[in-house]
């Protein structure tokens, strides 16, 4: 094996980075898209005044975190006590997170046209030859905006795609994502008069003109939610391709993953079918203590820079010989490391 094989698994770290690049955090904050400027797509007034049970819970807690707001919805007891329908609260909340990341989504294409000096976006670009597979906890669309702007094709097993490229699984859901129309038929509208969700059915991907608009079912796991997709569809055969991938991979990238509670199963997972002898990189300013116990003793690299996987000088993180193509030299140390990563950073 002479060439890298690169696996990636993202997390929100990816869509901070590119919003304090580009700037596009100043208004769109992926940490706070409760205070965000989202108008309903069946009516003219903010989007959250449709969403009744939402926004009571919001204006009660309306000084905590967005994402404490939205674990909220899935406490039955806090529900409860405040009268809100404990199965239709969540499913709102994913209504809103599905429009609103559309939006959010929509806004990172305007900016990534102009935002080619994006270090990931040259990081993926130098390696688009050598990822062969990709795992996004993400809703938003900048992985696969990235990647159709270098030209790296990928699938997510959505049943009118096209069906080829790497596997790019998607488990907790994203805004291009909506059940099959002959699944569950109907003309869902805001506020919802129609309370459909958890439905285990095929899948199709939405044009990026299709974005603000009703969902019949939104397809998005609530932050601080275990994932309750996990053995669906278009989920657990993506999780095998992905995993065969992850089990022939040189390097398994995590790009500000945080590492919840939640999501440890998932990652864990992943982690279990990386190779013995493949380097592990975590890419993230403030890498999580659980995780890094997680991956002891194995070749293990951090990138915590804040502007990405570039050095000092600016120079993007090489994972091959630019000349070659091939892997680099591992170190005579054995750490597992590629040498000028390892003891030749050192000279």
């Amino acid at each position: 094996m002479n060439k890298p094989r690169i696996s990636i698994v993202v997390g929100n770290g990816l869509s901070m980075s590119f919003g304090h690049f580009s700037g596009l955090a100043h208004i769109w904050n992926s940490q706070e898209p409760l205070s965000w400027p989202i108008k309903c797509p069946s009516q003219i007034h903010n989007f959250l005044d449709s969403l009744h049970r939402l926004k009571a819970l919001h204006d009660k807690y309306i000084d905590e975190p967005d994402f404490d707001v939205f674990a909220k919805t899935l406490d039955r007891a806090i529900c409860r006590q405040l009268g809100l329908d404990p199965f239709i609260t969540p499913l709102e909340a994913r209504h809103f997170l599905t429009i609103a990341f559309s939006h959010y989504s929509n806004e990172q294409v305007k900016k990534l046209n102009i935002c080619k000096e994006w270090s990931w976006y040259r990081w993926f670009k130098l390696h688009k030859d050598n990822i062969t597979s990709a795992f996004s906890l993400n809703y938003d669309l900048l992985l696969e905006s990235t990647f159709d702007d270098i030209a790296l094709q990928y699938y997510s097993l959505q049943v009118n795609h096209h069906g080829y490229g790497i596997p790019l699984v998607k488990p907790h859901g994203s805004v291009d994502f909506e059940i099959h129309p002959s699944s569950i038929s109907y003309s869902p509208e805001y506020p919802l008069t129609n309370f459909v969700d958890l439905n285990n059915t095929p899948i199709i991907r939405l044009d990026s003109s299709q974005l603000i608009y009703p969902r019949s079912q939104p397809l998005c796991i609530i932050p601080n939610e275990s994932n309750k997709y996990s053995n669906y569809q278009w989920v657990a055969p993506a999780n095998q391709w992905f995993n065969e991938e992850v089990s022939k991979c040189t390097h398994c990238i995590f790009i500000g993953i945080s590492y919840f509670e939640c999501d440890r199963a998932e990652l864990d997972s992943i982690l279990n079918e990386v190779p013995d002898d493949a380097q592990i990189i975590i890419a993230n300013p403030s890498p999580p203590p659980e995780f890094m116990e997680k991956v002891k003793g194995r070749p293990v690299m951090v990138w915590n820079s804040y502007d990405g996987p570039i050095d000092s000088k600016g120079n993007v993180f090489g994972l091959k010989d630019i000349k070659t193509g091939n892997l680099l030299r591992n170190c005579f140390c054995r750490s597992g490391l590629s040498y000028q990563y390892c003891c030749g950073a050192k000279l």
